[in-house]
Protein backbone atom coordinates (compact mmCIF):
# COMPACT_ATOMS: atom_id res chain seq x y z
CA UNK A 1 0.00 0.00 0.00
CA UNK A 2 2.94 2.33 0.73
CA UNK A 3 4.17 2.02 -2.88
CA UNK A 4 0.79 2.96 -4.38
CA UNK A 5 -0.12 6.66 -4.63
CA UNK A 6 -2.79 7.56 -2.09
CA UNK A 7 -4.83 9.35 -4.76
CA UNK A 8 -5.03 6.16 -6.83
CA UNK A 9 -6.08 4.08 -3.83
CA UNK A 10 -8.71 6.69 -3.01
CA UNK A 11 -10.13 6.65 -6.54
CA UNK A 12 -10.25 2.83 -6.67
CA UNK A 13 -11.88 2.42 -3.25
CA UNK A 14 -14.54 5.04 -4.00
CA UNK A 15 -15.75 2.85 -6.88
CA UNK A 16 -16.02 -0.37 -4.85
CA UNK A 17 -19.17 -1.95 -3.45
CA UNK A 18 -19.70 -1.87 0.32
CA UNK A 19 -19.23 -5.61 0.82
CA UNK A 20 -15.85 -5.42 -0.96
CA UNK A 21 -14.72 -2.47 1.15
CA UNK A 22 -15.57 -4.27 4.37
CA UNK A 23 -13.64 -7.33 3.20
CA UNK A 24 -10.61 -5.24 2.17
CA UNK A 25 -10.59 -3.67 5.63
CA UNK A 26 -9.18 -6.99 6.85
CA UNK A 27 -6.08 -6.73 4.61
CA UNK A 28 -4.07 -4.62 7.05
CA UNK A 29 -4.38 -2.12 9.87
CA UNK A 30 -3.62 0.67 7.41
CA UNK A 31 -6.45 -0.38 5.07
CA UNK A 32 -8.79 -0.77 8.05
CA UNK A 33 -8.00 2.75 9.29
CA UNK A 34 -8.35 4.17 5.77
CA UNK A 35 -11.82 2.69 5.19
CA UNK A 36 -13.05 3.59 8.71
CA UNK A 37 -11.93 7.21 8.38
CA UNK A 38 -14.74 9.77 8.11
CA UNK A 39 -12.70 11.56 5.43
CA UNK A 40 -13.32 8.49 3.25
CA UNK A 41 -16.83 7.51 4.42
CA UNK A 42 -18.34 10.90 3.48
CA UNK A 43 -17.06 11.08 -0.13
CA UNK A 44 -17.95 7.42 -0.67
CA UNK A 45 -21.55 8.22 0.27
CA UNK A 46 -21.52 11.29 -1.98
CA UNK A 47 -20.23 9.16 -4.86
CA UNK A 48 -22.96 6.58 -4.25
CA UNK A 49 -25.68 9.25 -4.34
CA UNK A 50 -24.25 10.84 -7.48
CA UNK A 51 -24.04 7.56 -9.41
CA UNK A 52 -27.05 5.77 -7.83
CA UNK A 53 -24.74 2.74 -7.59
CA UNK A 54 -26.09 1.70 -4.17
CA UNK A 55 -29.64 3.11 -4.32
CA UNK A 56 -32.39 0.84 -3.02
CA UNK A 57 -35.98 1.12 -1.83
CA UNK A 58 -36.38 -0.24 1.69
CA UNK A 59 -39.89 -1.65 2.14
CA UNK A 60 -41.25 -1.87 5.68
CA UNK A 61 -44.15 -4.30 5.90
CA UNK A 62 -46.43 -5.48 8.69
CA UNK A 63 -45.68 -6.55 11.35
CA UNK A 64 -41.92 -5.93 11.34
CA UNK A 65 -40.40 -7.24 8.11
CA UNK A 66 -38.09 -5.31 5.81
CA UNK A 67 -37.40 -5.96 2.15
CA UNK A 68 -34.75 -4.37 -0.04
CA UNK A 69 -35.54 -3.49 -3.65
CA UNK A 70 -32.54 -2.67 -5.92
CA UNK A 71 -33.09 0.65 -7.72
CA UNK A 72 -29.84 1.71 -9.37
CA UNK A 73 -31.52 2.89 -12.60
CA UNK A 74 -34.88 4.33 -13.60
CA UNK A 75 -35.76 1.71 -16.18
CA UNK A 76 -35.68 -1.44 -14.11
CA UNK A 77 -36.27 -2.34 -10.49
CA UNK A 78 -34.93 -5.64 -9.18
CA UNK A 79 -36.46 -8.32 -6.97
CA UNK A 80 -37.51 -7.46 -3.42
CA UNK A 81 -35.57 -9.58 -0.94
CA UNK A 82 -35.85 -9.87 2.83
CA UNK A 83 -33.35 -7.81 4.85
CA UNK A 84 -32.47 -9.10 8.29
CA UNK A 85 -33.15 -6.78 11.21
CA UNK A 86 -33.30 -8.27 14.66
CA UNK A 87 -32.80 -6.98 18.18
CA UNK A 88 -33.77 -8.78 21.40
CA UNK A 89 -37.51 -8.22 21.89
CA UNK A 90 -38.80 -7.00 25.23
CA UNK A 91 -42.36 -8.13 24.57
CA UNK A 92 -42.75 -9.92 21.19
CA UNK A 93 -46.52 -10.28 21.56
CA UNK A 94 -47.28 -6.57 22.01
CA UNK A 95 -44.32 -5.09 20.13
CA UNK A 96 -44.76 -3.18 16.85
CA UNK A 97 -42.06 -1.65 14.65
CA UNK A 98 -42.15 1.88 13.20
CA UNK A 99 -39.71 3.53 10.79
CA UNK A 100 -38.88 6.91 12.35
CA UNK A 101 -36.63 8.38 9.65
CA UNK A 102 -33.61 8.08 7.38
CA UNK A 103 -30.33 9.96 6.86
CA UNK A 104 -27.11 9.06 5.01
CA UNK A 105 -27.73 5.32 4.87
CA UNK A 106 -28.98 5.07 8.46
CA UNK A 107 -32.55 4.03 9.22
CA UNK A 108 -34.03 4.89 12.62
CA UNK A 109 -36.33 2.15 13.94
CA UNK A 110 -38.70 2.39 16.90
CA UNK A 111 -39.98 -0.77 18.57
CA UNK A 112 -43.13 0.08 20.55
CA UNK A 113 -44.61 -2.03 23.35
CA UNK A 114 -47.36 0.51 24.01
CA UNK A 115 -47.86 4.26 23.58
CA UNK A 116 -45.56 5.02 26.52
CA UNK A 117 -42.71 2.52 26.13
CA UNK A 118 -40.45 2.11 23.12
CA UNK A 119 -36.91 1.14 22.15
CA UNK A 120 -35.02 2.89 19.38
CA UNK A 121 -32.25 1.56 17.14
CA UNK A 122 -30.13 3.11 14.40
CA UNK A 123 -29.66 0.58 11.62
CA UNK A 124 -27.49 0.52 8.52
CA UNK A 125 -29.07 -2.22 6.35
CA UNK A 126 -26.23 -2.09 3.80
CA UNK A 127 -23.46 -3.32 6.11
CA UNK A 128 -25.46 -4.46 8.27
CA UNK A 129 -24.76 -2.82 11.65
CA UNK A 130 -26.89 -1.23 14.36
CA UNK A 131 -26.72 0.85 17.51
CA UNK A 132 -29.26 0.88 20.32
CA UNK A 133 -30.24 4.33 21.58
CA UNK A 134 -30.45 4.79 25.38
CA UNK A 135 -33.98 5.21 26.74
CA UNK A 136 -35.06 8.75 27.58
CA UNK A 137 -35.79 9.69 31.19
CA UNK A 138 -39.54 9.92 30.46
CA UNK A 139 -39.69 6.45 28.95
CA UNK A 140 -37.47 5.05 31.69
CA UNK A 141 -40.07 6.23 34.22
CA UNK A 142 -42.84 4.65 32.14
CA UNK A 143 -40.84 1.43 31.87
CA UNK A 144 -40.35 1.43 35.66
CA UNK A 145 -44.08 1.92 36.18
CA UNK A 146 -44.79 -0.87 33.67
CA UNK A 147 -42.43 -3.23 35.53
CA UNK A 148 -44.06 -2.29 38.84
CA UNK A 149 -47.46 -3.17 37.42
CA UNK A 150 -46.24 -6.59 36.30
CA UNK A 151 -44.42 -7.37 39.56
CA UNK A 152 -47.26 -6.14 41.75
CA UNK A 153 -49.78 -8.18 39.80
CA UNK A 154 -47.66 -11.32 40.14
CA UNK A 155 -47.21 -10.80 43.89
CA UNK A 156 -50.82 -9.67 44.53
CA UNK A 157 -49.59 -6.33 45.88
CA UNK A 158 -51.19 -2.87 45.38
CA UNK A 159 -50.51 -1.76 41.82
CA UNK A 160 -48.17 1.10 41.00
CA UNK A 161 -49.69 3.77 38.77
CA UNK A 162 -48.25 4.40 35.29
CA UNK A 163 -47.64 7.89 34.00
CA UNK A 164 -50.83 9.92 33.29
CA UNK A 165 -52.15 9.86 29.71
CA UNK A 166 -52.05 13.66 29.57
CA UNK A 167 -48.26 13.34 29.38
CA UNK A 168 -47.07 10.91 26.72
CA UNK A 169 -44.65 10.72 23.84
CA UNK A 170 -46.12 11.75 20.51
CA UNK A 171 -43.49 11.61 17.79
CA UNK A 172 -39.83 11.04 17.04
CA UNK A 173 -37.69 12.45 14.23
CA UNK A 174 -34.21 11.57 12.97
CA UNK A 175 -31.70 13.55 10.93
CA UNK A 176 -28.12 14.67 10.35
CA UNK A 177 -26.40 17.80 11.67
CA UNK A 178 -23.76 18.42 8.97
CA UNK A 179 -22.16 21.35 10.80
CA UNK A 180 -21.23 19.19 13.79
CA UNK A 181 -21.08 15.91 11.83
CA UNK A 182 -23.61 14.41 14.25
CA UNK A 183 -26.74 12.31 13.91
CA UNK A 184 -29.61 13.49 16.09
CA UNK A 185 -32.89 12.06 17.29
CA UNK A 186 -35.68 14.37 18.45
CA UNK A 187 -38.51 13.27 20.76
CA UNK A 188 -41.66 15.22 21.62
CA UNK A 189 -43.88 14.73 24.68
CA UNK A 190 -47.30 16.35 24.90
CA UNK A 191 -47.86 18.07 28.22
CA UNK A 192 -51.18 19.41 29.56
CA UNK A 193 -52.77 22.36 27.73
CA UNK A 194 -51.16 21.41 24.41
CA UNK A 195 -47.61 22.24 25.51
CA UNK A 196 -44.91 20.16 23.85
CA UNK A 197 -41.66 19.25 25.58
CA UNK A 198 -38.74 18.50 23.26
CA UNK A 199 -35.56 16.47 23.84
CA UNK A 200 -32.63 15.83 21.50
CA UNK A 201 -30.32 12.80 21.42
CA UNK A 202 -26.79 13.23 20.03
CA UNK A 203 -25.04 10.17 18.61
CA UNK A 204 -21.64 11.81 19.25
CA UNK A 205 -22.40 12.48 22.91
CA UNK A 206 -24.56 9.33 23.24
CA UNK A 207 -26.94 11.25 25.50
CA UNK A 208 -30.25 13.15 25.62
CA UNK A 209 -30.82 16.80 26.54
CA UNK A 210 -33.85 19.07 26.90
CA UNK A 211 -34.27 22.06 24.59
CA UNK A 212 -36.88 24.81 24.30
CA UNK A 213 -40.50 23.69 24.06
CA UNK A 214 -42.31 24.07 20.73
CA UNK A 215 -43.32 27.77 20.66
CA UNK A 216 -46.54 27.35 18.63
CA UNK A 217 -49.07 28.24 21.32
CA UNK A 218 -52.59 26.91 20.67
CA UNK A 219 -51.50 24.48 17.96
CA UNK A 220 -51.76 20.70 18.24
CA UNK A 221 -49.73 17.99 16.57
CA UNK A 222 -51.40 16.88 13.37
CA UNK A 223 -52.89 13.38 13.30
CA UNK A 224 -52.95 10.65 12.08
CA UNK A 225 -49.73 11.08 10.05
CA UNK A 226 -47.89 12.79 12.90
CA UNK A 227 -44.28 12.18 11.89
CA UNK A 228 -41.21 14.34 11.36
CA UNK A 229 -39.50 14.82 8.01
CA UNK A 230 -35.76 15.45 7.57
CA UNK A 231 -34.74 17.93 4.88
CA UNK A 232 -32.05 20.62 4.52
CA UNK A 233 -30.57 20.00 7.97
CA UNK A 234 -33.89 20.41 9.79
CA UNK A 235 -36.80 18.31 11.00
CA UNK A 236 -40.30 19.46 9.99
CA UNK A 237 -43.79 18.46 11.05
CA UNK A 238 -47.43 19.57 10.74
CA UNK A 239 -49.48 21.28 13.45
CA UNK A 240 -53.02 22.64 13.40
CA UNK A 241 -55.62 24.62 15.32
CA UNK A 242 -59.24 25.63 14.83
CA UNK A 243 -59.68 29.29 13.90
CA UNK A 244 -63.12 30.80 13.27
CA UNK A 245 -64.65 27.35 12.59
CA UNK A 246 -61.88 26.53 10.11
CA UNK A 247 -58.75 24.45 10.46
CA UNK A 248 -55.45 26.32 10.19
CA UNK A 249 -52.32 24.31 9.44
CA UNK A 250 -48.70 25.28 9.89
CA UNK A 251 -45.37 23.57 9.20
CA UNK A 252 -42.95 23.77 12.12
CA UNK A 253 -39.22 23.15 11.63
CA UNK A 254 -36.36 22.55 14.05
CA UNK A 255 -32.84 23.27 12.79
CA UNK A 256 -30.61 20.47 14.08
CA UNK A 257 -27.53 22.72 14.35
CA UNK A 258 -28.93 25.86 15.99
CA UNK A 259 -31.89 24.04 17.63
CA UNK A 260 -34.06 27.00 16.70
CA UNK A 261 -37.67 26.78 15.50
CA UNK A 262 -39.32 28.27 12.43
CA UNK A 263 -42.83 28.04 11.05
CA UNK A 264 -44.46 28.70 7.70
CA UNK A 265 -47.90 28.03 6.16
CA UNK A 266 -48.87 25.16 3.90
CA UNK A 267 -49.42 26.05 0.21
CA UNK A 268 -53.20 25.54 0.18
CA UNK A 269 -55.77 27.74 1.92
CA UNK A 270 -59.18 26.84 3.33
CA UNK A 271 -58.41 23.16 3.96
CA UNK A 272 -61.50 23.05 6.17
CA UNK A 273 -63.66 23.32 3.05
CA UNK A 274 -62.17 20.11 1.59
CA UNK A 275 -64.22 17.02 2.32
CA UNK A 276 -62.17 14.41 4.23
CA UNK A 277 -58.72 15.79 3.40
CA UNK A 278 -55.58 13.79 4.18
CA UNK A 279 -52.35 15.78 4.53
CA UNK A 280 -48.90 14.23 4.67
CA UNK A 281 -45.57 16.01 4.92
CA UNK A 282 -42.53 14.33 3.36
CA UNK A 283 -39.22 14.93 1.59
CA UNK A 284 -38.85 14.49 -2.18
CA UNK A 285 -35.16 14.59 -3.00
CA UNK A 286 -33.89 17.98 -1.79
CA UNK A 287 -37.40 19.42 -1.51
CA UNK A 288 -39.87 19.58 1.33
CA UNK A 289 -43.12 18.12 -0.03
CA UNK A 290 -46.73 18.07 1.14
CA UNK A 291 -49.35 15.70 -0.25
CA UNK A 292 -53.04 16.60 -0.06
CA UNK A 293 -55.42 13.78 -0.90
CA UNK A 294 -58.92 15.15 -1.47
CA UNK A 295 -61.02 12.02 -1.51
CA UNK A 296 -63.47 11.73 -4.43
CA UNK A 297 -61.82 14.77 -6.00
CA UNK A 298 -58.06 14.84 -6.62
CA UNK A 299 -54.61 14.17 -5.19
CA UNK A 300 -52.06 16.99 -5.11
CA UNK A 301 -48.37 17.26 -4.30
CA UNK A 302 -46.58 20.55 -3.64
CA UNK A 303 -42.82 21.07 -3.32
CA UNK A 304 -40.96 23.94 -1.65
CA UNK A 305 -38.28 24.83 -4.21
CA UNK A 306 -36.46 27.21 -1.88
CA UNK A 307 -36.45 25.91 1.68
CA UNK A 308 -38.25 28.16 4.13
CA UNK A 309 -39.55 30.56 1.45
CA UNK A 310 -43.35 30.40 1.39
CA UNK A 311 -43.58 31.95 -2.09
CA UNK A 312 -41.53 29.08 -3.54
CA UNK A 313 -44.27 26.47 -3.07
CA UNK A 314 -44.90 24.90 -6.49
CA UNK A 315 -47.60 22.44 -7.56
CA UNK A 316 -45.86 19.24 -8.70
CA UNK A 317 -48.99 17.41 -9.86
CA UNK A 318 -52.74 17.33 -9.45
CA UNK A 319 -54.20 13.93 -10.30
CA UNK A 320 -57.94 13.58 -10.64
CA UNK A 321 -59.38 10.94 -8.36
CA UNK A 322 -60.26 7.69 -10.11
CA UNK A 323 -62.88 5.77 -8.22
CA UNK A 324 -64.77 2.69 -9.32
CA UNK A 325 -68.07 1.36 -7.99
CA UNK A 326 -68.33 -2.38 -8.55
CA UNK A 327 -71.40 -4.63 -8.61
CA UNK A 328 -71.38 -4.78 -4.81
CA UNK A 329 -71.38 -0.97 -4.67
CA UNK A 330 -67.87 -0.97 -3.19
CA UNK A 331 -66.02 2.26 -3.92
CA UNK A 332 -62.32 2.06 -4.84
CA UNK A 333 -60.32 5.22 -4.23
CA UNK A 334 -56.62 5.82 -4.76
CA UNK A 335 -54.03 7.96 -3.00
CA UNK A 336 -50.54 8.81 -4.21
CA UNK A 337 -47.23 9.60 -2.52
CA UNK A 338 -44.14 10.79 -4.49
CA UNK A 339 -40.92 8.93 -3.67
CA UNK A 340 -38.15 10.02 -6.07
CA UNK A 341 -37.58 11.85 -9.35
CA UNK A 342 -36.17 10.11 -12.40
CA UNK A 343 -32.70 11.19 -13.56
CA UNK A 344 -34.13 13.64 -16.12
CA UNK A 345 -36.69 14.99 -13.63
CA UNK A 346 -39.59 14.47 -16.07
CA UNK A 347 -41.17 11.57 -14.20
CA UNK A 348 -41.66 10.77 -10.53
CA UNK A 349 -42.00 7.38 -8.84
CA UNK A 350 -45.24 7.19 -6.85
CA UNK A 351 -46.56 4.82 -4.24
CA UNK A 352 -50.18 4.17 -5.19
CA UNK A 353 -52.57 2.90 -2.51
CA UNK A 354 -55.98 1.45 -3.27
CA UNK A 355 -58.43 1.81 -0.38
CA UNK A 356 -55.39 1.58 1.97
CA UNK A 357 -55.50 -2.19 1.38
CA UNK A 358 -53.15 -2.62 -1.58
CA UNK A 359 -49.94 -0.76 -2.50
CA UNK A 360 -47.98 -0.63 -5.75
CA UNK A 361 -45.32 1.50 -7.48
CA UNK A 362 -45.97 3.53 -10.64
CA UNK A 363 -44.05 6.08 -12.70
CA UNK A 364 -45.96 9.32 -13.37
CA UNK A 365 -45.01 11.49 -16.34
CA UNK A 366 -45.32 15.11 -15.18
CA UNK A 367 -45.66 16.49 -18.74
CA UNK A 368 -47.87 13.85 -20.36
CA UNK A 369 -49.80 13.24 -17.11
CA UNK A 370 -49.70 9.50 -17.70
CA UNK A 371 -48.88 6.43 -15.60
CA UNK A 372 -46.56 3.50 -16.18
CA UNK A 373 -46.92 0.48 -13.93
CA UNK A 374 -43.72 -0.89 -12.37
CA UNK A 375 -43.46 -4.67 -12.45
CA UNK A 376 -41.60 -5.99 -9.43
CA UNK A 377 -41.05 -9.51 -8.14
CA UNK A 378 -41.56 -10.17 -4.44
CA UNK A 379 -43.45 -6.93 -3.71
CA UNK A 380 -45.67 -7.19 -0.57
CA UNK A 381 -49.31 -6.09 -0.59
CA UNK A 382 -48.79 -3.23 1.88
CA UNK A 383 -45.57 -1.40 2.57
CA UNK A 384 -43.93 1.83 3.71
CA UNK A 385 -41.10 2.77 1.30
CA UNK A 386 -37.85 4.58 2.11
CA UNK A 387 -35.33 5.59 -0.55
CA UNK A 388 -31.88 4.55 0.71
CA UNK A 389 -28.27 4.77 -0.41
CA UNK A 390 -25.63 2.36 0.80
CA UNK A 391 -23.06 3.86 3.15
CA UNK A 392 -20.34 2.96 5.63
CA UNK A 393 -21.94 5.03 8.41
CA UNK A 394 -22.12 3.17 11.73
CA UNK A 395 -19.32 0.86 10.55
CA UNK A 396 -18.23 0.38 14.17
CA UNK A 397 -21.75 -0.49 15.36
CA UNK A 398 -22.97 -3.86 16.62
CA UNK A 399 -23.58 -6.63 14.06
CA UNK A 400 -27.19 -7.45 13.24
CA UNK A 401 -28.38 -10.73 14.78
CA UNK A 402 -29.41 -13.17 12.04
Amino acid sequence: MLNIPRELIWDILLRLQLKDLIRYGCVSKAWYAFIHNQDFIKPHLESSIKTNSTRTILLHTTPSYFLSLPFDNDEKLGTATVVRFSIPSKDPVKETTVTVGYANGLVCIRNCIDEDISYITLWNPSIPKLKKIPIRTHELCCLFSHSQLVDASAQHEPRAQPSPKSERLDIYGFGYDSTNDDYKLVGIIRKPADEYEVSVYSLKANSWKRIQNIPCCGFSLFAPNNHMVFSKGALSWLMWKKLHKELQYVIVTLDLTSEKYREFPIPVDRIGEIENPMLELDALGDYLCICINRFMDRCEAWIMKEYGVTESWSLLYSIEAVYIIDMLYTVEFRTYKPLVFSKNGKTVLLKMSKNFKSDSLVWYDLEKKSFKQVEISGLPGLFKPTICWGSLCLLDGDPVIV
